[in-house]
This record gives structure tokens, C-alpha cells and sequence, in this order.
């Protein structure tokens, strides 16, 4: 037979003879082997409250002391807590962690008796900030600071929680000074009825002191406001910061948007709607477009809603088809968007690329992460049937009749249009025998719609920028498309010039893969957009529809600047061209 010590029992424990815990076992006897199982599991012990004890893990009924120190934690945790915290010991912000280390114990947890809020609110004595406390401890401390610990005037009930106001601050609320002056007035027609039933009956006066008692004290007392909440954009947290703008007008949210928005139209609060209305058009981006233009419908602020249909004109390509918010964007306003004839690309290929990304992100919603356009061309690649031809795909046909596919002209982006299976042969047959014809025909194309129809390429540059250049082939034409600043004033010139097919302007590759054209003249149609960010919004400049024969001598080669005086970066310029007959 061998003693054998419990590791857990001598630690941090003086010696004391009399407090160990030991059990005896026998190497020649199974039962006395499992009963030295049991009582070795019975001897683990855990540091239990926030002194220097220790308690055991099994079920004691007798185990008084243990039970005793239960009992202490909770009448001395809060004293004991302070300090410990406030003093920073490290060991005070994990002991009730240890205390909680044996699940299966039916003893009652040492749990620290503090509530996690209060806890909560201990904790920012070492880290010194608010963000830890919850949105009504907000609230609470600083309406009680603001208003030096003044008793309420009334009480909102509202999402779960009781908010505690005062009358100075319920006038800069709508909804809730109506919801005062009802209750009140009810209170006081109430109030007069149950005088008037005391006065008419027959009772001692030990019963009218009591009635006179009660009608005080209940005049006296806060009035109950409720409010139900059916928008479920509203939250605890904008609610709190909505009510916390009553006592104080410096308050900031952690975000402004459609739950701030939410919460100031159902609190009737002008001031604060506006604010959030103002601070929100100044805050339109990816992540946030799609949530705005949500609200500004749901509360029919077209000011805000045209600021977030104008940005997507801008920035649909360029911006939010690299973002995952773009899986939010509703179908309609794409589709808007699409036909907007101010939307800004590079080329028409990168728009079919934003209208796929958009696609498959509908088509697996559960993904949070935007795909690599390679993955997109996989998925839809592999699929047996045209998928506009399909039920699902029904739907979506007008997304892609919005498309100007005959500007896609790129042999490797028409061949990628023939590897996925979303459109159907009929139409990809018209694109390939347009463009066949139009190349037989030198470039002559059949306008019905100028705005609709003509082929954008566009360019972006920025204040550092002096001079942006773009070399673009059409149905074996060459064009360089000029943007730039003259001298140091704020004026800028855009113009267009014919490139003979051998101009070192014209990359060599290009040369050798794409058609071009013998023909001295060619007739084109052009327009020239500039669209830039002054005095708080956007900003457009165009040119117009113009006609003009290019030939490629200096003086026929170029077209006629376009000046525009007074232009701030980011600079947006869109060429549109077309061949008419």
C-alpha cells in the first residue's frame, strides 16, 4: 500500500497535517482500485471565491464550509470586487473563470454575484473606456450626470427596457411629448374620477388619509410612456443614442445610417433626422449605397435617394463590382443604373463583367467573400442549358437587353461570351454577324438611338495627374482619346484624334491581333461627357452629339478641344463613338 498526495490540495496551501487529503489503494484488490478512482476524482479541488480556499468537485451535502464561502462571496463580492479591480490584480479579471472549471458540480457556482453590466461597468476603471458599457448604462449615466440626479418625470418602455426622461427634454421629441401630454391627461382625468367616488362614499378617515396618501404619491410619480416598435432597423443601440441626444447634442453613433434614420422619424426628432440625413449623404461608398438607397425608399427622402442612384452611375464598374455589397443591390436599380446614359466604364466589357459578378452573387447568396472573375466564368461555364432560357433565368433577360454587346469588339472577350452558357445562340449569332457586317461595311453601323446605341470608353484622373491618354480600336479604326490640364489654371481639354494602324501610339500587339482599316475617311459620331465632384455634389459637361469626318492628314485627324474651365479631381470622362452611314 502507497499514500498518493493530490497535486491541486498542496498547492499555494501551507503545510497543514490535518486538511490533507490522501486515499489508500491496494495493487492485489479491482474493488479497492476503483474506489481509489472515485476518491482521487473526489480530491480535485478548485480555487474557490476570491480568497485563498479551496473547494471540492463532488457532491458534498455536508460540505458546510464550502457552502459557507458561497455565501460570503455573495454578501462581501461587491467591496471585494472594487478593490481587487481597481487595483488592477491580474488574477481578480480570471477567477471566476477557475471557479466555474467543474461543470458536473451540483454546488452552487462562485460565480462572482455582480451582473456581467456591472462587472462591465468595473472594468472601465482599468481600461477607461465606454464602449464596454451597455447602450441603457449609456443612457443612464449620462442623463444622471446632465441632469445631477434629478427624479424622472417618465418612463419609456420600449424594446425591452425601461428609459428614464425628464421633462426638460421631451420637447425635442415629437412622439414623445404627445405620448406625455396623453398620459398625463389621462392620469389626471383618473385621478379626478377616483376623488370624486372617495368624496361620494362613506369611509372613515383613516381611509381618506390613505386615499389622499395614495393620490399624492401617484401625482407625484413618474408617468409610464410606451412605444411599440414595428421597423426592425431600429435597435437598442440607435434608440439609446437617440435619447441620449435629448440630454446632450455633441453625441455621436458608432455608424450613422438606417437605424439612426429609423429612430429619429419614429421619435419625431427633425433635428437629429436631419443631421443623420446629412451625414449619410456625405458618407455614400460601396459599403454603404445600397443600405441608404434602402431607407431613403422606406421613408421616401428622394433627396438622398438620387444622391445614392448618382453614385451608382459613377461607380457601379469602377467601385462596387469589386465590392461583396454588391450582391445587396437591389434588381431594379441595377437595371435603372444600367440605362442611365451618364453610367461611367472604361469599356462596354467591363460592364458584362459587373452584371456577372452580380448575377452569381444572387445565385449563391450564402458566400461572403466576392469571387475571382475566373471563378465566375467556371461556374457558369459548366452548366448543360442556357441559363436565360431557363425558369430561373427568365427574370434576368432585361438585365442583359441593357447591355451594349456590340461594343464588345475584343476577340477574347467574345470568345469568352461564347464560353458561358447564359446567353442564348440567338443572340450571340446577331452580335457575331454585326460585327461581321459592320467590318465588310467599313465600320457602318445602324443607329436608331445615339444615347443608347454609341460605344463608351471612359478614363478617371486625379489631381496629380497633368495628362491621361487612351488608345481604343473600333472596327479597324484607331483613335487616341486625350484628356488633359492647360498650364496651371483649372481649365481642361478633351479631344479626340485618328491613329494610322503603324502610329508608335498603337501597341504592336494590337497590330498584329486586331483588323484595321484602309480607308482615308471615315464618318464618326461622337459625344464627350465630363462629369467631377464640386460644391458638393457632381457635377456634368457635355459636348453633345457631334459629326465630324476623320481623315488621317494632321489637319482632318483631330477633333475640335472641348474646354471646360472650373473642374475639381476626381475627373470622370466618357467618350462615346459610333459609325452612322
Amino acid at each position: 500500500m502507497h499514500v498518493q498526495w493530490s497535486h491541486l490540495s498542496s498547492r499555494n496551501m501551507p503545510f497543514r497535517p490535518h486538511t490533507r487529503l490522501m486515499f489508500l489503494t491496494s495493487h492485489n484488490s479491482q474493488q479497492n482500485s476503483t474506489r481509489s478512482v472515485s476518491a482521487h476524482s473526489l480530491c480535485q479541488r478548485t480555487q474557490a471565491g476570491h480568497t485563498n480556499r479551496w473547494q471540492l468537485a463532488g457532491a458534498l451535502g455536508s460540505d458546510l464550509l464550502g457552502q459557507a464561502q458561497v455565501r460570503r462571496a455573495e454578501e462581501f463580492g461587491d467591496k471585494s470586487g472594487d478593490r481587487k479591480i481597481k487595483s488592477a490584480d491580474p488574477m481578480t479579471l480570471h477567477w471566476h473563470e477557475d471557479a466555474t472549471s467543474c461543470p458536473q458540480s451540483p454546488l452552487p457556482r462562485l460565480i462572482h454575484p455582480l451582473s456581467a453590466s456591472r462587472r462591465t461597468r468595473l472594468c472601465k476603471d482599468v481600461t477607461w473606456s465606454s464602449k464596454l458599457d451597455t447602450q441603457e448604462e449609456q443612457f443612464y449615466i449620462l442623463s444622471r450626470r446632465l441632469t445631477q440626479n434629478a427624479k424622472p418625470d417618465a418612463v419609456l418602455e420600449c424594446l425591452g427596457v425601461r428609459w428614464e426622461l425628464h421633462c426638460s427634454v421631451l420637447s425635442y421629441s415629437d412622439t414623445l411629448s404627445e405620448l406625455y401630454s396623453n398620459s398625463k391627461r389621462q392620469r389626471d382625468v383618473q385621478l379626478q374620477e377616483r376623488a370624486a367616488i372617495h368624496k361620494n362614499s362613506k369611509v372613515n378617515r383613516s381611509q381618506c388619509e390613505r386615499g389622499l396618501v395614495y393620490r399624492k404619491w401617484h401625482l407625484s410619480g413618474a408617468l409610464i410612456l410606451r412605444l411599440p416598435v414595428k421597423d426592425a432597423s431600429i435597435n437598442k443601440e440607435a434608440l439609446s443614442f437617440a435619447l441620449r441626444t435629448l440630454y446632450d447634442q455633441e453625441e455621436r453613433p458608432s455608424e450613422w445610417g438606417e437605424a439612426v434614420l429609423s429612430t429619429a422619424a419614429l421619435l419625431g426628432m427633425s433635428n437629429l433626422f436631419q443631421k443623420c440625413l446629412k451625414e449619410m449623404l456625405a458618407n455614400i461608398s460601396s459599403l454603404t449605397v445600397c443600405s441608404f438607397h434602402r431607407v431613403s425608399c422606406k421613408l421616401k427622402e428622394t433627396v438622398l435617394q438620387r444622391a445614392c442612384e448618382r453614385w451608382l452611375e459613377l461607380f457601379l464598374v469602377t467601385e462596387l463590382s469589386f465590392h461583396i455589397k454588391l450582391r445587396d443591390l437591389p434588381f431594379d436599380l441595377l437595371l435603372k443604373t444600367l440605362l442611365s446614359p451618364r453610367l461611367f466604364t472604361s469599356n462596354e466589357y467591363e460592364v458584362l463583367r459587373a452584371v456577372l459578378c452580380w448575377l452569381y452573387l444572387q445565385l449563391n447568396p450564402l458566400r461572403q467573400t466576392l469571387p475571382a472573375h475566373s471563378t465566375i466564368i467556371t461556374f457558369f461555364s459548366k452548366e448543360m442549358a442556357v441559363f436565360l432560357e431557363q425558369p430561373q433565368g427568365q427574370k434576368y433577360i432585361t438585365i442583359f437587353q441593357a447591355l451594349r454587346m456590340h461594343g464588345i469588339t475584343e476577340w477574347q472577350h467574345l470568345q469568352e461570351l461564347q464560353n458561358i452558357r447564359v446567353l442564348p445562340e440567338s443572340w450571340l449569332l446577331h452580335i457575331l454577324s454585326n460585327h461581321y457586317h459592320t467590318l465588310y461595311s467599313g465600320g457602318d453601323l445602324v443607329l436608331t438611338d445615339f444615347s443608347k446605341q454609341a460605344i463608351r470608353f471612359g478614363m478617371m484622373f486625379d489631381r496629380e495627374q497633368v495628362c491621361c491618354t487612351q488608345t481604343i480600336s473600333i472596327y479597324g479604326f484607331y483613335f487616341l482619346l486625350q484628356a488633359a490640364k492647360t498650364g496651371e489654371s483649372d481649365t481642361y481639354s478633351f479631344s479626340i484624334e485618328r491613329l494610322r494602324h503603324w502610329d508608335p501610339a498603337v501597341c504592336q500587339s494590337s497590330i498584329v491581333s486586331r483588323p484595321y482599316s484602309v480607308r482615308s475617311d471615315r464618318s464618326v459620331r461622337y459625344q464627350i461627357t465630363v462629369q467631377s465632384y464640386a460644391n458638393g455634389e457632381w457635377q456634368e459637361h457635355s459636348s453633345g452629339p457631334v459629326n465630324q469626318e476623320f481623315g488621317l492628314c494632321k489637319r482632318r485627324s483631330r477633333s475640335k478641344p472641348f474646354l471646360i474651365e472650373g473642374l475639381s479631381s476626381p475627373i470622370l470622362v466618357t467618350f462615346a463613338l459610333a459609325f452612322p452611314f
